[in-house]
């Protein structure tokens, strides 16, 4: 096998390593319910950097908690961290932990609540959404939310780990002839290379 070919296969291995560790790494979103009941274009945004677990119970890993619709009953339980199910239990769950809730849904309409009920209720049912805010527990349902609770979600996050490319022997060789940077920004030599380098005292 030649050696440009015998370095290209080397840096394919690699590079299949490193996407295998990145998968392990990632950071996991649950959906409570199958994929069918989100936004295709925020699922397809949240896939991209993020490991997604459709229709999951628990996880405590997860770094974030998407429903599909909650009942105004499950929210105020919710807001007096009084679980009556398993999904406000799931929810109480993840904020105990200090970690956002998503619902895309509309935030629920309280204009009937005023007409029907007494004041002191709808006064109630106003403190819970209140306490929902306060608990990170967000209505998504523009982009605009989307984006400013996914943008509050990574100032939360560690910084993302830049994915390391290796520089092979032969690509070494061939900077070093040419005169050009031998090792750019988040680049690695692969043994063999650091090997020449060390033998060509190059510095690095």
């Amino acid at each position: 096998m030649q050696s440009a070919e015998m370095d290209k296969l080397i840096q394919i291995i690699t590079d299949r390593l490193m996407e295998q560790l990145e998968q392990s790494t990632q950071a996991s979103i649950i959906f409570c319910d199958n994929h069918e009941a989100y936004p295709a274009t925020y699922v397809q945004k949240l896939s991209a950097d993020y490991h997604l677990v459709f229709g999951s119970k628990q996880d405590s890993d997860a770094i974030l908690l998407c429903l599909s619709q909650i009942t105004l009953s499950q929210l105020i339980a919710v807001a007096n961290l009084t679980a009556v199910d398993e999904l406000s239990s799931q929810v109480i769950q993840f904020i105990l932990a200090g970690k956002p809730v998503w619902v895309f849904a509309a935030v629920p309409n309280l204009t009937k609540y005023r007409q029907q009920t007494r004041f002191a209720v709808w006064q109630q049912i106003k403190q819970v959404l209140q306490k929902l805010t306060a608990f990170d527990i967000q209505f998504i349902q523009s982009d605009d939310q989307f984006e400013q609770a996914l943008a509050a979600m990574k100032r939360r996050l560690p910084a993302k780990v830049a994915k390391r490319q290796y520089v092979t022997k032969t690509l070494l060789q061939k900077r070093w002839q040419r005169r050009e940077a031998l090792l750019k920004t988040d680049e690695v030599l692969t043994d063999l290379a650091a090997e020449w380098a060390q033998d060509k005292n190059l510095k690095l």
